[in-house]
């Protein structure tokens, strides 16, 4: 609404202006026929003199206000003087010839340009004195100043002089008062019309905004569902496959025992490597199936929600690695860990793969040193394990989160590459993240997040896997139907 009162103010000062100069183009038509008006009466009635100095002295008079003072409209008020002025100046040189006066008139309606009724005030004034002075003369007896008699400034005829040119005054008046408020009118209406264009633009640009927006969300709804149910058939795939493949490798494992006890008298050194060789293979195929199997099950827990004591958690871990952590002289801090609301298992497991992961990835010869810590940030909290380790090259902060990515040869350190991607999908499916700080040969920083309110977060994040799931069924039974 301000902006609107300013852009009216802005376009009526534009519009007085042009107005303005309009109309003091045209006077400047106007005073200087009125001052040659005057130089064909003396050359009637020989008046040069008043004709020179009192028209010469009017014209000095307009034009000095307005080169003086261009800002102000002092010289419009001026110059409505001016005009009556030289009203009497002609009736002076006409010998008293009272048609004289439609002079004024003109005057009057020619000041109707600039739109201001107040003009109308000075010619009324010089218009009254006038006839207030000449009838003085009349009722004086100097009948001798205007040549002629003075019938017409009788004390009837000057009231109905008077009287008819107030008349006349106040309709210019009025009709100045009544263009300017039309005019306003029209700009009004004119920025109303503009601002409805506008607001006609915007709202047809909206809708085609909104149209082009909801084909997005349309065709992002149905990748969502696409890409869930890829997701979850993948999951169910790894899930099952894990159990099926387990059976066999259960009996490779089996036959290549009693294949190594019964046959071991008969078979040489080659042998009994090759049968070790295939062993170890099946153990980690197996540890693969497990820990793929483990990936699998992210997310799809059972497992109610509950309080829990990190500290008490972080120390029952330590405790179950205290033969790894006193092998390696390893020193393991943490203090000030909060309660929080979650599932047990899942946050066990993200404890358990990072110290796991800091105690393993160490330098030959030093003792690992480990610090986890907890801070607040807004409505998360956010931890922190950090060890004195091998560390990582910036550029592989991402892919170190990636299933089965593997930094470092087996034979340098043990592992299936999947422990650090099951600890962000289980960070991700609390409500969190999860981000590595790191400087190779220094140590690694392994930061996450977990929402305070876990409680609604994690309900929040099984509540759409299902929706998303029942989405899924009901686009598998529209494809089958």
């Amino acid at each position: 609404m301000e902006n609107y009162h300013e852009q009216l103010k802005v376009k009526a000062e534009a519009f007085h202006s042009k107005t303005k100069e309009r109309s003091d183009s045209l006077m400047n038509y106007f005073v200087i026929g009125y001052f040659v008006v005057g130089i064909i009466l003396a050359n009637f009635y020989g008046t040069w003199l008043i004709a020179f100095v009192l028209g010469g002295i009017s014209l000095l008079s307009f034009y000095s206000v307005k080169l003086l003072l261009p800002n102000y409209s002092l010289y419009q008020y001026v110059l409505s003087a001016i005009l009556g002025i030289f009203m009497a100046q002609f009736i002076y040189q006409s010998h008293g010839m009272f048609e004289m006066y439609f002079f004024t008139f003109i005057g009057s309606a020619i000041l109707v340009t600039y739109q201001k009724w107040t003009l109308q005030i000075p010619i009324l004034i010089v218009v009254v004195l006038h006839h207030v002075f000449s009838s003085y003369l009349k009722v004086s007896g100097i009948d001798g100043i205007y040549f002629t008699s003075h019938a017409n400034f009788e004390t009837k005829s000057f009231i109905i002089h008077i009287l008819s040119t107030t008349i006349i005054f106040f309709i210019c008046g009025l009709w100045a008062y009544q263009m300017k408020k039309s005019n306003a009118r029209y700009i009004s209406q004119a920025l109303q019309l503009i601002e409805l264009q506008k607001e006609a633009q915007l709202s047809n640009e909206r809708k085609i905004h909104a149209d082009v927006l909801k084909k997005l969300n349309i065709s992002l709804e149905s990748n969502a569902r696409e890409l869930s149910r890829s997701n979850d058939e993948l999951e169910k795939f790894a899930y099952i496959a894990s159990h099926d493949l387990q059976e066999p490798l259960r009996m490779i494992t089996a036959f290549l025992e009693l294949l190594q006890e019964r046959y071991e008298p008969v078979i040489d050194e080659k042998g009994k490597q090759y049968i070790h060789f295939a062993s170890d293979g099946a153990l980690r195929m197996k540890q693969l199936i497990l820990d793929l199997l483990e990936y699998s099950k992210v997310g799809k827990t059972e497992d109610k929600l509950e309080d829990i004591d990190l500290t008490e958690m972080v120390n029952e871990i330590t405790a179950l690695s205290h033969r790894q952590i006193n092998e390696l002289q390893a020193n393991v801090t943490f203090d000030g860990l909060p309660n929080i609301n979650a599932f047990k298992a899942p946050i066990r497991q993200v404890f358990q793969n990072l110290i796991s992961n800091a105690l393993k990835y160490q330098r030959n010869g030093g003792a690992p040193i480990i610090n986890i810590t907890c801070k607040e940030v807004g409505d998360y909290w956010q931890f922190a394990v950090a060890d004195n380790g091998i560390g990582i090259n910036n550029c592989h902060f991402e892919q170190i989160f990636v299933i089965f990515k593997r930094l470092h040869a087996r034979s340098e350190f043990g592992g299936t590459g999947i422990g650090l991607a099951v600890t962000k999908k289980i960070v991700e499916f609390m409500g969190g993240k999860i981000w590595v700080e790191s400087e190779l040969g220094i140590g690694s920083v392994f930061n996450f997040t977990l929402p305070k309110h876990k409680n609604q977060s994690i309900r929040s994040t099984i509540a759409n896997k299902k929706r998303n799931e029942k989405i899924n069924q009901t686009g598998y039974i529209q494809n089958f139907n």
